[in-house]
């Protein structure tokens, strides 16, 4: 049913914008100015007067500064009549302007050619004054950023614009190694252990090692390999070469530009403790799982005063265990023995999981 001419009415003489003067409130203005100049005041106080007695569609009261303002509007406005409005635009302008929006934008495609990963803190390296809000002179957040990232940059095509989603990978996991992720799940389960148990007594350990960049070349090779699992890319051109991550045996392998540095991280009960080792440390050995299993021992001395975790969680590496036979090696179970600790997988990984008595 179509509304009635009373209702019509009635909705645009009471109602309006939230937060603004309905049409009969912009009336009521304009005849308390008109009822207060009669009487002989002058213009000092007349916005005050009003606003006093003026309240805002949906509740509040009207500031001094907005009377004097729609005050000035009727005055400038021979035709005006309650309600009236040219505004076609509401709320405040927009942080960045169409200049900056572009210049961002150029920056940030202009790095996505030349291989680099578009940040918010590399546009603001780029492009300083295109972040800046006019009226803080405070750059934006990086959400305002991001929003011109996801509207005006593109590969290829403007149809095509950039979003922030996954990179297509290549490395997929073996029907066998599945399987056999899900068994040491199921074995997990079956020691009964509970969360505090997990928390309390391990420790979790492994032998890492970086290889660090000698040489400009080796670090830009670097830099490409570490590309996030998402990133600012078009839909029509996720295959093409820059959009994709680098090889990533820039960092794993060694060569003639790079230094390799071995190190351990510690993590128990909350707690996160880095080992970094000398030069000489003989790595993924027997020796170097010994050497370890004593820094470890040192670590959580340190750490933890009472109530130490005693059993170390390992992978399969080989200074732990036998590649082939899955056995604990000599070396690593002596420095178990030597220091007072257990290994989480026992003196057995054949299955990847066999208990929690190796001394």
């Amino acid at each position: 049913m179509a509304p009635s001419r009373q209702d019509v009415l009635r909705e645009a003489w009471l109602h309006g914008r939230h937060g603004c003067l309905s049409a009969r409130s912009e009336a009521k203005a304009w005849a308390l100015r008109e009822v207060w100049l009669a009487e002989g005041n002058s213009e000092w106080g007349v916005a005050t007067f009003v606003a006093e007695r003026l309240k805002k569609v949906g509740g509040g009261f009207v500031g001094v500064p907005a009377v004097s303002k729609l005050f000035k509007k009727i005055d400038a406005d021979a035709a005006w009549f309650p309600g009236k409005s040219s505004q076609e635009k509401f709320g405040p302008s927009r942080a960045l302007s169409a200049q900056a929006r572009q210049a961002i934008a150029r920056s940030a495609m202009a790095m996505a050619a030349r291989k680099e990963e578009p940040t918010f803190a590399k546009v603001a390296g780029a492009c300083p004054m295109a972040i800046l809000n006019p009226a803080t002179k405070k750059p934006v957040d990086k959400k305002r950023v991001y929003e011109v990232f996801r509207n005006e940059c593109y590969d290829t095509s403007p149809d095509e614009p950039w979003k922030h989603q996954a990179r297509l990978s290549k490395v997929a996991l073996t029907d066998s190694m599945i399987q056999k992720r899900h068994q040491f799940g199921l074995d997990v389960q079956a020691l009964g252990r509970s969360p505090q148990w997990f928390y309390q007594k391990l420790a979790w350990v492994d032998l890492c090692n970086s290889v660090l960049p000698r040489s400009e070349k080796k670090a830009s090779e670097q830099a490409l390999a570490r590309k996030a699992g998402k990133g600012w890319i078009s839909g029509d051109s996720k295959l093409f070469s820059q959009n994709l991550a680098g090889n990533k045996a820039a960092y794993k392998q060694k060569s003639w530009d790079t230094i390799r540095v071995w190190w351990v991280p510690v993590l128990a009960q909350g707690k996160l403790h880095i080992e970094v080792f000398d030069a000489d440390f003989p790595g993924e050995t027997e020796a170097g799982a010994a050497i370890m299993v004593s820094r470890v021992r040192s670590a959580l001395n340190v750490r933890f005063r009472t109530n130490q975790p005693t059993i170390l969680y390992v992978d399969r590496g080989k200074g732990f265990y036998n590649p082939g036979t899955g056995r604990i090696t000599a070396g690593f179970r002596q420095g178990l023995r030597d220091h007072g600790l257990k290994a989480f997988c026992g003196i057995d990984t054949a299955r990847q999981l066999a208990g929690t008595d190796a001394t």
